[in-house]
């Protein structure tokens, strides 16, 4: 079984009509412009986020998902599937470092980049071994902050920003929107009793980024744009090589937000700021952003693709290298991306290669990332001999074998 992406707005307008919804009482409803609302019931655009869909549902007072995709539920690629560590990761944010011992300042700072070492390298256990530093990094860095005052207090709430930072892009990967969504709250919180405003923008950008996976694209753009406004006003003259790649990023975040509203000219304005910026600073991964020409490239490729010009996207991927990226998150996406577009052009060999690059990078993507999991899916509803042999392993993988 697939899902049809095209199909499901198919659907979409079939149970707005048995509702009595005009296209632009829907789209209020759902939070969307009105134009995107008639791209995806024609199909030129395609609900390919599971928050969005379940949005969707809720307005049309649809009971079962498969109303809207044509497959059951448990079929859905719904980034719930969940992780062993979620819960003990669940556990340490909660107990806020109460009954933990602080190891000092330096030896946090050491085990919170390892730990964000860890997952921005390429490795098949970057989930799983990720998930078992947050326990232990969250629970010790709130106890720093619960045993430090002045300075030191300060150093440790950019240290506890950081990890819950981390904690933001793991837990929502593996599903757990809504603690991802504390820990983001956690990061800004951190961050502004720390004073520190790079860190503060660096924070309201992961706080963005939960947002806008919950199908919150207002909020999202709400956000980005605060904090841009807020750290524009500390540029000054000669601003630091960090704020300015700080700034960078929250620019690429706009940008993609104001793709998934159609707002193309705002996001294209976006992504032309941020190349300047990128033009200054080089490839940089201040605060573990990834900032630089490379991402700028990624995020033209990735608005192409919310904005439904796949066409585009693609004259924008066969002509970028990814390699530079400072983050195999930012290389995962863009194999990913390119897999969705090669599919849908219908060139089947050339997105299981892409799909390749992301076993070989991280193996674990393929569990955990609806869109490649739907890719997938698609790939091997449609396989034709030829690709079998490199598919099915892809599938294994991701647990979509029969």
């Amino acid at each position: 079984m697939e899902i049809d992406e095209w199909a499901i707005g198919q659907r979409i307008a079939q149970h707005r009509m048995r509702r009595g919804l005009t296209q632009e009482e829907l789209a209020g409803l759902a939070g969307i412009s009105l134009s995107m609302m008639k791209k995806i019931e024609s199909g030129a655009r395609t609900v390919t986020r599971f928050a969005q869909l379940v949005l969707f549902a809720q307005v049309l007072r649809v009971a079962d998902l498969r109303d809207l995709t044509g497959v059951p539920m448990s079929m859905l690629p719904d980034g719930r599937r969940g992780h062993p560590a979620a819960d003990a990761v669940r556990t340490a944010v909660l107990e806020r470092g109460h009954g933990t011992e602080p190891v000092g300042l330096e030896r946090l700072r050491r085990l919170v980049g390892r730990a964000w070492g860890t997952w921005q390298e390429p490795s098949s256990f970057r989930y799983d071994a990720v998930g078992q530093y947050l326990t232990e990094v969250i629970r010790l860095a709130q106890a720093q902050v619960n045993t430090s005052a002045g300075e030191q207090r300060r150093d440790a709430l950019a240290m506890a920003s950081t990890a819950y930072q981390l904690a933001r892009t793991w837990t929502k990967r593996v599903g757990e929107y809504d603690l991802s969504w504390v820990v983001a709250d956690r990061a800004v919180t951190c961050a502004l009793d720390a004073d520190d405003p790079d860190l503060a923008g660096a924070a309201a950008w992961n706080l963005a980024m939960i947002l806008s996976a919950q199908g919150k694209t207002e909020q999202a753009r709400s956000v980005v744009r605060t904090a841009i406004t807020h750290l524009d006003a500390q540029l000054g003259d000669t601003p630091t090589p960090a704020r300015l790649a700080v700034f960078g990023g929250l620019h690429l975040l706009g940008a993609t937000e104001a793709a998934r509203e159609d707002d193309a000219r705002d996001a294209w304005n976006l992504l032309d700021t941020a190349a300047t910026i990128a033009a200054r600073t080089g490839e940089t991964n201040h605060h573990r952003m990834v900032f630089g020409p490379t991402n700028v490239a990624l995020h033209r490729i990735s608005t192409a693709i919310e904005l439904g010009r796949t066409r585009e996207a693609l004259d924008l991927i066969e002509r970028t290298d990814a390699r530079n990226a400072a983050s195999v998150e930012r290389r995962l996406t863009f194999h990913i991306d390119a897999a969705r577009c090669y599919a849908r052009r219908d060139n089947p060999v050339a997105a299981v290669h892409m799909m390749g690059r992301v076993l070989h990078d991280s193996r674990a993507e393929l569990r955990y990332n609806p869109i490649a999991r739907e890719t997938l899916r698609q790939l091997g509803a449609h396989g034709t001999p030829s690709i079998r042999a490199d598919l099915d392993p892809l599938l294994e993988a991701a647990g979509l074998t029969p």
